[in-house]
């Protein structure tokens, strides 16, 4: 008890060393949680991007057109008929979406790019995909309209305008070559670069008409009520589709290989908070080694008055403890009031730098939210505390184990 209440006087009495220790505790547990709440936000908003303008909960394809679909084939295409009974009847159902991609290129008259054509039904593409206030100008097109949507960034890059017409050049099922002529109905821009930079949407009927497919689409994009339902939903889908339909695949938004890689983003932004966190390891031991050094007198005055090495010792990793709980303190205080910001009003890039992010590859449109996490709060809390400790047992013995009368005259 009275090592205990030593310990806790030298804490107030040796204020500034104290407070600095403690404060650097704090300001790195500060800026942890307040990027790890950002990258876990960013990270949901990159999610929620792919699924809400690409890759919806689940997608339904032949397994051997899943395998080569960057090529984007047209072979190996799936029919309607029993599927989409079978997927309206999944936990969770709320829309499902046929579309039909191939590669096109994109003619405006006087230069040519290359676009991926989307061939969609309006009405339901529009209930899997939030789009409809994401159209800065025109509309969607209807059934059997020769009319397409693209990104606004992409009509910008080929110099094209509402109710200007493309001609998208296309080779069919039999390679042969064919052009669709369509005018713009609309423009829209996504929190997804892909969207707004490389896609052309169209009617799925003429884009089937003019590749010469039938009724046959590349796959079914399902939206569910809820994202965390997807993997079951899966499991039951293929359970019925298993006994009807040979061949064909049912793939979860978890699977898909563009989350894999915002998931591989996130494991290096893991590793530049581990990082921070190693740096704030660095600067609490120096400081605590610094402080040992600085209290060799006083170090040699207890040994004399018949304290023992490891009574020594226990009043500095006390003080150094009592110095993680104070700055881990604080430092949970101030993240917890930087998260509930982020939390509550985010931060707007976009105005910030005064550039759109989704040009530069980024899926961030307006405002960026923060997460509660609170497995870090109670991890980083424990860090500032294990590291204070740890950092002082070392310097304290090697102190302690000075003869009391060099410790007391050391320079």
């Amino acid at each position: 008890m009275f090592l205990a209440k030593l310990a806790f006087k030298n804490l107030v009495r040796h204020r500034n060393r104290t407070l600095i220790t403690a404060s650097i505790i704090a300001i790195a547990i500060f800026f942890f949680l307040l990027l790890d709440s950002l990258i876990g936000g960013m990270t949901e908003m990159s999610y929620d991007t792919i699924i809400n303008y690409e890759a919806g909960h689940l997608q339904l394809a032949h397994r051997e057109y899943w395998e080569e679909e960057e090529e984007l084939p047209l072979e190996n295409l799936i029919s309607g008929g029993q599927i989409f009974t079978s997927i309206e009847e999944v936990p969770g159902y709320y829309g499902s979406s046929p579309e039909l991609n191939f590669p096109a290129r994109l003619n405006n008259g006087f230069n040519e790019l290359p676009v991926m054509g989307k061939g969609i039904i309006p009405d339901k593409f529009t209930r899997v995909f939030p789009i409809k206030d994401k159209f800065v100008e025109g509309e969607m097109f209807s059934r059997g309209e020769y009319k397409v949507v693209m990104g606004k960034r992409l009509a910008e890059l080929m110099k094209l305008q509402l109710g200007d017409y493309i001609t998208l050049l296309v080779k069919d099922k039999n390679e042969t070559f064919n052009t669709i002529e369509a005018e713009i109905s609309g423009l829209i821009h996504t929190a997804n670069p892909n969207v707004n930079r490389n896609i052309v949407y169209l009617p799925l009927d003429i884009a089937q008409q003019t590749l010469g497919v039938g009724n046959r689409v590349s796959k079914v994009i399902v939206r569910l009520e809820d994202k965390e339902l997807a993997s079951m939903a899966a499991r039951e889908l293929k359970k019925q589709l298993g006994k009807t339909e040979t061949g064909l695949g049912v793939y979860p938004w978890s699977e898909l290989e563009a989350v894999t890689i915002a998931g591989a983003k996130n494991a290096g932004n893991q590793l530049v908070l581990t990082i921070i966190l190693i740096i704030a390891a660095i600067a609490i031991i120096n400081t605590v080694i610094l402080a040992a050094l600085e209290r060799m007198e006083e170090i040699g005055m207890m040994k004399a008055m018949g304290l023992r090495v490891k009574e020594i010792v226990f009043v500095f990793v006390a003080e150094s403890t009592g110095i993680g709980i104070l700055g881990g303190s604080v430092g949970i205080l101030m993240g917890a009031i930087g998260v509930w910001f982020l939390n509550s009003y985010g931060i707007d890039f976009s105005i910030m730098t005064n550039m759109d992010m989704t040009s530069f590859g980024i899926p961030i449109l307006g405002k960026v939210y923060g997460i509660w996490n609170p497995s870090s709060f109670i991890m980083v809390f424990a860090f500032g505390i294990v590291v204070s400790l740890l950092s002082s047992i070392l310097p304290a013995y090697w102190a302690a184990a000075k003869d009391p009368i060099k410790a007391i005259y050391h320079r």
